[in-house]
């Protein structure tokens, strides 16, 4: 009788426990799903000004996700453009695809206020200005790639040596009037304004190296490609950081790593590029954000609005009045 009293208190005991952790369940999901919506709080609040390139519907895109009502495109009916440029005056610098060279816009008109076309400069994949004025244009020509100097009224001023065998993205000027880039090879090149190489190194894991610029800290970041990565290098070749990487977060789909830009805050906003087709924007995320320590903080994601973004310039902290090279 003891022994038939004694289990019917184990008992009862047991289900009591058994309730009391039933409703904490109720009261506190698990640590998984009460991250996933701490993040998705997070994501929530960050919010960007931002010019993008839209590769495969031809485009340029400013969004205001402040004021959506100031959003505005430019589309382009002659052709795709690669590379993007706040120069000053209220201007962007871009390089010209299929007609070869480079065209500024002014940001408030929305208007061509320069360009210079040459079929020499056919494929131009990257231009940058110079605070003096001057040019460069990286082009993908006769199956390999080759730089062109213009002089600050456009003229071609110098002829950098052609080299076979690889292409090029997008290239930046560093500190010591060198240039950064990477090759479809998968080698991140650093050149002199005469052509000759001073430095070269490649990236393990990339797959057609997107961009490559130089950091305060005179590290380069590199962004890997189908390898959707960005990393960080010292001065020894020696990686230092990275982030993404494949397989990408939960519920999110990277496909290739383009250009990225470091924020005031450290942070670092990349855009993804899914593909050539018009609509290959439903596949993966358009631009991704992340922190300090590499985690994802911020998506953005538009398939309405937007193709495939190869390029943004994040507004946030700019003055479009200056020249940032």
């Amino acid at each position: 009788m003891k022994r038939n009293i004694l289990s019917a208190v184990v008992l009862s005991t047991a289900l009591k426990v058994l309730f009391v952790l039933f409703c904490l369940m109720l009261l506190c999901p698990p640590v998984s799903l009460a991250q996933e919506q701490v993040a998705q709080d997070q994501q929530s609040q960050i919010k960007h000004k931002m010019i993008m390139l839209d590769e495969s519907r031809k485009q340029i895109l400013y969004v205001d996700q402040f004021e959506p009502k100031n959003d505005w495109v430019i589309k382009l009916t002659d052709g795709g453009v690669w590379d993007v440029q706040l120069i000053g005056n209220n201007r962007i610098l871009v390089a010209l695809y299929e007609l070869g060279g480079f065209r500024e816009y002014d940001l408030t008109t929305r208007k061509v206020v320069r360009e210079v076309i040459d079929k020499k400069y056919k494929r131009t994949l990257t231009a940058i200005r110079f605070t003096d004025g001057r040019t460069l244009l990286g082009c993908n020509v006769n199956r390999g790639y080759q730089f062109f100097l213009l002089d600050a009224e456009g003229k071609l001023a110098k002829e950098l040596p052609h080299v076979k065998d690889t292409e090029i993205r997008i290239a930046r000027r560093t500190p010591r009037d060198t240039i950064v880039f990477g090759c479809k090879n998968d080698w991140v090149t650093e050149i002199d304004l005469d052509g000759k190489i001073v430095r070269e190194f490649k990236v393990d894991g990339a797959k057609h190296i997107y961009h490559v610029a130089e950091n305060a800290k005179g590290n380069l970041l590199v962004s890997a490609g189908y390898g959707c990565f960005v990393a960080e290098y010292d001065k020894q070749n020696n990686i230092v950081k990275k982030w993404g990487g494949l397989p990408a977060p939960k519920n999110h789909t990277f496909i290739f790593f383009s250009k990225f830009q470091t924020l005031k805050n450290g942070n670092l906003v990349v855009a993804t590029w899914t593909g050539h087709g018009t609509n290959d924007s439903s596949k993966g995320v358009q631009l991704a954000e992340f922190d300090n320590n590499a985690n994802l903080v911020w998506t953005w994601h538009n398939p309405k609005i937007a193709g495939s973004i190869n390029n943004v310039i994040i507004l946030d902290e700019s003055d479009t009045n200056k020249l940032y090279e």
